[in-house]
């Protein structure tokens, strides 16, 4: 999914448990000595690839940090813009009740080009929830 040649991230295994809106998936995170997965939960993928689309859309830039966060806290993307055509993207998971203080967490940051880099990344996302 995300890959910069040094950190990688896949999105996994998508899939109804309930047969309605609810989505689960596994996130895996892959860095210097670092392998990390979590199951995801969300609602219809809850806005990921809308807000993939409108980062990919914006690759002039914009201010500050843009966050998605998933249902239950499981997963957390934070996107920062250079203004100079280049996005890092720090992903987060956490486990395995990731809404309670005590559970673990890790993260791996993937550096991409803002143009046709993150088209691509919000283009993968979108079929991967459809």
């Amino acid at each position: 999914m995300a890959d910069d040649g040094q950190a990688r991230v896949r999105l996994l295994a998508p899939q109804r448990p309930f047969a309605d809106e609810f989505v689960d998936f596994r996130v895996d995170l892959h860095d210097h000595g670092l392998n990390a997965a979590t199951g995801v939960r969300t609602i219809e993928g809850d806005g990921l690839a809308s807000w993939a689309k409108t980062l990919a859309e914006s690759y002039a830039g914009w201010d500050g940090a843009q966050s998605w966060e998933s249902l239950e806290r499981d997963a957390r993307i934070h996107a920062l813009h250079d203004g100079r055509g280049h996005v890092m993207l720090r992903f987060v998971i956490r486990g395995p009740r990731a809404y309670e203080e005590a559970a673990w967490e890790a993260s791996v940051s993937v550096n991409l080009d803002a143009g046709e880099d993150m088209r691509g990344l919000a283009r993968e996302i979108e079929i991967f929830l459809a």
